[in-house]
């Protein structure tokens, strides 16, 4: 076994409540598990750093890391960290982890997260040894898309530290509780991509449908004003929670998750509906496809159509046998495929090949790099 003792240092935005942040904190427990504590550098401070500190990562805030002589700082604090290489979390990053992997003569890795154009076109001026995509979808995307050679690219999913997720009680029998209103929710940065309007449409077909339920809308984003527009424009704002601080007992509440993104890397949302018991109900797109089997661990649609939504809700809510075994299912997947420690070793193996294959910046644009392993 190789017990070089590998540093790797992490960019990162800022230690806060967003999903890639959160997504890195629970990286960040599993990386700590298999001993290769990260040290870690972010551009502004964030509200959960005492988090990432609880983690045993504590963030270190420099807002010009990467820039020519003002970003200095920070190449300094890492040649004292004894860093092994260099990890931009986000693509957004990577130039400036160019700058700080040249000037420390370490590899680069960086993590591609999204599925949007200018994602692919950070990847395609990509310069350093090696692409992390969070999903099959992303990979295949990388390729197709930016042109990225397949052999420079890893899929390393995003994890769940499980400790935060105790295994729910399923019961053996499903429960007769009689009639009750259902709690139907959608949990995410409240943006176009990511299809609030139409589970607010979803919402409607399902109130005209005469369903007794409350609707819940988690989180926050740029698109707040217009959706409580929309639904008072569609008419069912009384029957419409929204809701900016999420926690996880919020998400323990629903009967069902609602996933209708447009597009989606993975699915932090629903890896923790998952987690928890909650079955879901999501649009086939992007990387939700690593996430549920449909009829499975969930129940997949087409995007972006209200109709099918509403249907597949309905079906569940008459069906609780098929519910509490989406959820069964659902839970051991992400037991088996996502627990940090998993991901954690993944992201381990993934430096090492790394740090075995490289072979200096040299004076072109490109890394040398040795061809990966498949």
């Amino acid at each position: 076994m190789d017990k070089r003792r590998i540093r790797p240092l992490w960019l990162i935005e800022a230690p806060d409540h967003s999903g890639m942040a959160i997504a890195n904190l629970h990286l960040a427990v599993g990386m700590g598990r298999v001993g290769m504590v990260p040290a870690l550098f972010a551009l502004r401070d964030g509200d959960n750093a005492a988090d990432f500190v609880a983690a045993d990562c504590h963030p270190r805030i420099f807002p010009h890391l990467g820039w020519p002589l003002i970003g200095g700082s920070a190449a300094r604090e890492a040649l004292e960290t004894g860093v092994s290489l260099v990890h931009a979390i986000s693509l957004d990053l990577d130039r400036r982890g160019e700058r700080l992997a040249r000037k420390l003569r370490v590899p680069l890795v960086a993590t591609a997260n999204r599925l949007e154009e200018d994602e692919i076109r950070l990847a395609a001026d990509f310069r350093g040894q090696l692409l992390v995509a969070v999903s099959d979808a992303i990979r295949e995307r990388l390729v197709n898309k930016a042109g990225v050679s397949r052999d420079r690219i890893r899929v390393i999913r995003n994890c769940l530290d499980l400790s935060r997720f105790p295994k729910p009680s399923f019961p053996e029998v499903v429960p007769n509780s009689g009639p009750q209103a259902a709690v139907i929710g959608t949990f995410g940065r409240l943006a176009e991509k990511k299809g609030q309007r139409v589970f607010l449409q979803t919402a409607k077909l399902l109130i005209e449908n005469g369903l007794d339920a409350e609707f819940l809308v988690l989180g926050d984003g740029p698109d707040r004003s217009a959706l409580r527009n929309l639904a008072d424009e569609l008419n069912i704002s009384k029957r419409i929670t929204f809701t900016p601080k999420t926690v996880s007992g919020q998400l323990a509440r629903l009967d069902i998750l609602v996933e209708p993104s447009l597009q989606e890397g993975l699915g932090m949302s629903v890896m923790q509906a998952m987690a928890m018991g909650v079955p879901v109900v999501a649009s086939g797109v992007g990387g939700l496809y690593d996430l549920i089997d449909d009829g499975v661990t969930g129940i997949m649609v087409q995007a972006n159509d209200p109709e099918a939504l509403a249907r597949a809700i309905l079906g569940l809510l008459d069906n609780p046998g098929q519910r509490l075994e989406l959820a069964r299912q659902a839970r051991e997947k992400i037991e088996r495929e996502f627990s940090c420690e998993l991901v954690a070793q993944e992201l381990s193996a993934c430096y090492r090949e790394v740090l075995d294959s490289f072979a200096g910046w040299g004076g072109g644009d490109a890394g040398t790099v040795h061809a990966f392993r498949s």
